[in-house]
């Protein structure tokens, strides 16, 4: 995706709403509940809550970087410090995880404030590469809404996402599924075809339940999907 895809007033204005909604969900979870597992394997509810805290922190950094005019990393000292981060995390309590999640939250959304058109403009570095600061609205918009679900809750579904959510997002996700088929192969997805050579399977369904398979989510998604043929193997969604 390239700057000018970004909705960026979108984001700005949904990203402190997907905080409210996450943290609501949160504040419901007991210590035990916490230690569960999440959607994603080998990750705990903690994991993802606690990855939710760091991710708010990273994307604090790179906007406080572009306010700067200086070059930071989302996460300094790369993979390796993040997960560990994470793990660390991991181990605190629901109370000391609501609290964690709740400051990142009040940071993200101050420092998007200070925002403005040319600052929003330069460049930051994510772990995949430079993008234009814009990327940070848009990237922890999808962080919250995305792992709200991979917490496993029947509290908040991918039905629950907002509307909003799902009709800016989907179009991004499914102009990248050509890229991330194998060379000869296509899909059919709601009434359009990606890839190349024969379709392998189609696919239909809630834009939700769409949005989630593309996102890898395939679990919830699946009881939504109406599926024709063997879905083809995607390369991993970033």
């Amino acid at each position: 995706m390239t700057s000018s895809t970004y909705d960026l007033p979108a984001a700005v204005a949904n990203v402190p709403l997907s905080q409210e909604r996450f943290e609501r969900t949160i504040a419901t979870l007991t210590d035990a509940e916490i230690r569960e597992p999440s959607v994603l394997p080998g990750w705990s509810r903690a994991h993802v809550i606690a990855h939710v805290a760091r991710n708010g922190d990273a994307m604090v950094r790179l906007v406080e970087g572009a306010l700067a005019h200086r070059t930071v990393e989302a996460y300094p000292g790369g993979p390796v410090v993040r997960d560990a981060e994470i793990e660390t995390g991991a181990q605190s309590d629901a109370n000391d995880l609501m609290d964690e999640v709740a400051s990142a939250n009040i940071s993200v959304v101050h420092a998007f404030a200070r925002m403005t058109a040319p600052t929003w403009g330069r460049q930051v570095l994510f772990p995949t590469g430079a993008y234009p600061a814009s990327r940070c609205a848009w990237a922890r918009w999808r962080e919250v809404e995305i792992h709200h679900v991979d917490l496993g809750l029947d509290v908040y579904t991918i039905e629950s996402w907002p509307e909003e959510f799902v009709s800016c997002h989907l179009p991004h996700e499914l102009a990248k599924l050509p890229n991330r088929l194998k060379p000869g192969v296509a899909v059919q997805v709601g009434r359009s075809r990606f890839g190349s050579g024969d379709v392998a399977a189609s696919i239909d369904g809630p834009d939700s339940a769409l949005l989630a398979w593309l996102l890898g989510r395939v679990g919830l998604a699946a009881p939504a999907l109406a599926i024709s043929g063997t879905p083809p193997e995607l390369a991993a969604w970033s």
